[in-house]
């Protein structure tokens, strides 16, 4: 989906400011976005509810693990299988970045996919059976106290939205509402959102200075927010790559997906060099798609296999083969 200008300048706007105004029951409240160091102070929230849980008698995952496994509910098999299939999606997503071809990478994305599916059913299962266990407690009330530590009345955010004590005596309702506002600002600030702003052209001026963060904010990096640190982050990375990558495409200087797949096929190009004919009318590339053709900056209408060997019955000669990779016979 795109979004007009004005809503890439206030996203970055708002990164800048560390925090995000939005309105809760008629009135203006500020949700502040997490530091480095305030994630560090949160964990003991964590550590704290762990520790309640199991004094009231809640087993940990790894005990409840053993139990399922001991009642046959679940077996080392399906664990292994979860290892298995993370770890291929990995490989999958490595071997992905270095394709020079959309269509390759497109086609790899459905094994991605598929993968990844059959490892989002397997965990749901394995949640399912395990149960309720002493780290899902932790998790749950922590983050109610990230919450609350996250809510502010004033943009200097020096003033608490609730005390523990209010905050305690909220309605579940409520509770969940402010929990829906932070998990839109947290889409609201993705890293695709903030990789499209930082390639916007008001932007433009600013992405050699994210070279030096303390110049950019005039703060220590670790009082920086984690939005901060990734438009930081991400203009220094499209920056380089507008720096040291030859001949990128105008069409897709603005698309942070496809301008990182240029840029890795570029510097993989020796390895995965396409086979092109750089004398002919029109650019011959083994497999690729006029869209591959036109990303790799050669002319738009390159030639197929597939195509040709329909064209030709299905199959080609010698000489066919040594014309369409650029030789003259």
């Amino acid at each position: 989906m795109k979004y007009k200008e004005e809503f890439y300048i206030s996203l970055v706007g708002e990164a800048f400011d560390g925090y995000t105004e939005v309105s809760f029951q008629g009135k203006d409240i500020y949700v502040k976005h997490l530091s480095l160091k305030d994630q560090r102070y949160l964990h003991k929230y964590y550590d704290k509810y762990v520790k309640i849980a199991l004094d009231k008698g809640l087993e940990s995952e790894e005990d409840r693990i053993k139990a399922v496994m001991e009642d046959g509910m679940w077996s080392t098999e399906e664990d292994t299988q979860i290892s298995t299939l993370r770890f291929e999606t990995d490989n999958l997503k490595k071997t992905q970045k270095v394709l020079p071809l959309r269509s390759q990478r497109e086609k790899l994305q459905e094994d991605i996919d598929s993968k990844l599916s059959e490892l989002s059913d397997l965990e749901a299962r394995r949640r399912e059976v395990i149960g309720k266990t002493a780290e899902d407690y932790a998790n749950r009330r922590s983050n109610d106290e990230i919450l609350r530590f996250l809510l502010f009345k004033d943009q200097e955010l020096t003033e608490h939205l609730y005390t523990d004590d209010q905050f305690g005596d909220l309605e579940v309702w409520e509770v969940a509402k402010l929990t829906l506002l932070q998990n839109s600002i947290q889409e609201r600030l993705s890293d695709e959102k903030i990789q499209e702003a930082v390639l916007r052209p008001f932007f433009a001026m600013y992405l050699s200075f994210c070279e030096n963060s303390y110049a950019f904010y005039e703060k220590p990096i670790t009082h920086l927010t984690i939005y901060q640190l990734r438009v930081i982050l991400f203009g220094r990375m499209f920056y380089n790559i507008f720096q040291y990558t030859e001949d990128i495409p105008d069409h897709i200087r603005e698309d942070p997906k496809k301008l990182l797949a240029f840029s890795e096929s570029q510097r993989n190009k020796d390895s995965n060099k396409p086979m092109i004919r750089d004398d002919a009318d029109a650019s011959t590339i083994f497999g690729a798609t006029d869209e591959d053709v036109a990303d790799i900056g050669g002319t738009k209408g390159g030639v197929s296999l597939t195509s040709e060997l329909e064209k030709h019955g299905g199959k080609l000669d010698m000489k066919q083969m040594m014309r369409l990779a650029g030789h003259d016979v």
